[in-house]
């Protein structure tokens, strides 16, 4: 699902950055900056897994800095995931207010085929959520897009 949203604001020219999530305090980004990557550059983004745990806070922490460093000011956040994560609520209220200052949308996509009851704590943060329960991923790439454009 990432890399089709990467292919589509490489058509677009725009930059998109992959920011690879698991526990607390462990996070890797990968930029692609628009016609500056390669066919390998985006393999090895497919092939990135940093192991189990689920911390938000820290990929939230990472968009943001993107958003204030490196030139992503107009993003957006598609924040995918398989699990739940309690975040504490100093840091929503600062997410919050950065929301408020930078004018971003957070859409959550919950990887819940296999648990279809799940509940989740995208929903503290999200403007907009998908399951993959009830929607099948090149339907929720779609309803990106269009809402995007």
């Amino acid at each position: 699902m990432a890399l089709t949203l990467l292919e589509i604001a490489a058509s677009g020219g725009r930059n998109f950055a992959l920011v690879h999530f698991s526990s607390r305090g462990r996070c890797q980004t990968d930029l692609f900056r628009s016609g500056m990557y390669s066919m390998d550059d985006k393999m090895k983004a497919a092939e990135t897994f940093l192991g189990g745990g689920t911390s938000f806070e820290t990929p939230m922490w990472e968009s943001l800095r993107l958003m204030r460093e490196e030139g992503f000011e107009n993003a957006d956040i598609v924040f995918i995931s398989d699990g739940e994560c309690a975040m504490p609520e100093h840091f929503l209220k600062e997410l919050r207010q950065e929301q408020a200052v930078r004018r971003f949308t957070i859409t959550g996509v919950l990887l819940d085929r296999c648990s279809p009851g799940m509940d989740f704590s995208l929903r503290n943060f999200c403007q907009n959520i998908y399951r993959t329960s009830k929607l099948a991923g090149e339907d929720i790439v779609r309803e990106l897009v269009r809402r995007r454009v």
